[in-house]
């Protein structure tokens, strides 16, 4: 009886935090974000050379930032929810960044080719496989 209880606790907090953590990304997806002012313009390799470098340092310099990368398309398209993405890859396939369209990144992705070497402009989220912008739209 104690280890019900013990794990229907632990089952609650568990979705109080999660319910924390999804609240906490709804706010500061919603907030406006100023494409025109990035922290950091950088190429997709020096990216890619500065994570292999130290991730660590990488991680903690770029998480949260809205970046510009500049780099050659891989691929426009959706993934399996139907959430459209831009990959800019190069040679290196662990050089990956993956660009999650906002509504009005669609729009300007639209024109984009395979190969075409583009700008493109995100909040820098997840790390652990290549670099994923979030809010993300082509810039140049």
């Amino acid at each position: 009886m104690r280890s019900a209880l013990r794990l229907a606790a632990g089952l609650s907090l568990l979705a109080v935090l999660a319910a924390g953590s999804v609240e906490d990304e709804q706010q500061t997806s919603s907030a406006p974000i100023d494409y025109s002012n990035p922290k950091y313009v950088v190429n997709y390799k020096a990216l890619a050379d500065e994570f292999e470098a130290n991730s660590l340092a990488a991680e903690s310099k770029y998480e949260g930032q809205l970046i510009y990368i500049k780099g050659p398309v891989s691929s426009v398209d959706k993934d399996i929810l139907g959430d459209p993405y831009i990959s800019i890859t190069g040679d290196w396939d662990f050089a990956m960044i993956r660009c999650n369209l906002t509504d009005e990144g669609v729009n300007s992705a639209s024109a984009v080719r395979k190969g075409q070497y583009i700008t493109v402009a995100g909040l820098v989220g997840d790390t652990t496989m290549g670099v994923s912008l979030n809010r993300c739209r082509v810039v140049g």
